[in-house]
């Protein structure tokens, strides 16, 4: 059977509302999929939460007209317009509620343990709703150093740093290389994936083209403070 591996928040009666409010609430519906324990469906990999005006207008519509393939619908009453008027902070707040009562929906369809999904809800208000992620990590060819590619995911912009740690987790650095406006984690996957050490103190972070070259060059020194850090953009 297949494992539930993402969570979707649409917006049916409205395309060109929805197109804002998804982009607002991923950061946290990223975060809750990525705490999901196993929870096996009958035949979908992810569960799309229909936000509607209230329920009985939600009853009129037909989830099927812009269902995603392989995911269950299920829905929940939002005021969206009042959302988008939000902070971010309480934008975070709110897509956790959203989130939590529709797994809880499909949970009664899939008959899930609602403690799981519980487990999740206070697990995303310990990391104070911050979505960081890994998009992708080596180690230096002489194994002293583990560079990363890290995602802090916010409600407006995925922001992008690389980072250098020791093997015993020790940060040696860390700064931001760019930031991008799409927050569907899916487009900056594709795009962005080739991590490459040229040398132990030296390591690139390109699209997959090659087209944009991000070259971090640092030489610790006995002294932390006497660290050098330098990042390059490079373009073909």
């Amino acid at each position: 059977m297949p494992i539930i591996k993402d969570i979707q928040l649409l917006v049916p009666a409205d395309m060109d509302q929805n197109r804002l409010f998804f982009n607002q609430t991923r950061s946290i519906s990223f975060l809750y999929s990525r705490l999901l324990p196993k929870l096996h469906a009958k035949d979908d990999r992810g569960i799309q939460i229909n936000c509607v005006e209230n329920l009985e207008k939600g009853k009129q519509l037909d989830p099927y007209d812009h269902i995603i393939f392989n995911y269950f619908p299920v829905f929940v009453e939002v005021d969206v317009q009042g959302f988008l008027e939000l902070s971010d902070r309480k934008k975070k707040v709110k897509t956790l509620e959203i989130v939590h009562e529709g797994m809880k929906l499909a949970a009664c369809e899939f008959n899930w343990d609602t403690s799981l999904l519980d487990e999740v809800y206070e697990k995303v208000k310990q990391l104070d709703y911050q979505n960081i992620y890994p998009l992708i990590k080596k180690s230096s060819p002489n194994k002293k150093y583990v560079g990363s590619i890290l995602c802090h995911h916010e409600v407006s912009t995925i922001d992008v740093y690389m980072e250098i740690k020791k093997r015993n987790g020790k940060v040696v650095g860390k700064d931001k290389i760019f930031s991008v406006e799409n927050t569907d984690e899916q487009n900056l996957f594709s795009e962005y994936w080739i991590l490459v050490w040229k040398l132990n103190n030296k390591l690139e972070f390109a699209d997959d083209r090659f087209n944009t070259v991000y070259r971090l060059t640092f030489l610790e020194k006995d002294e932390p403070d006497q660290l050098v850090w330098k990042i390059k953009k490079l373009n073909s």
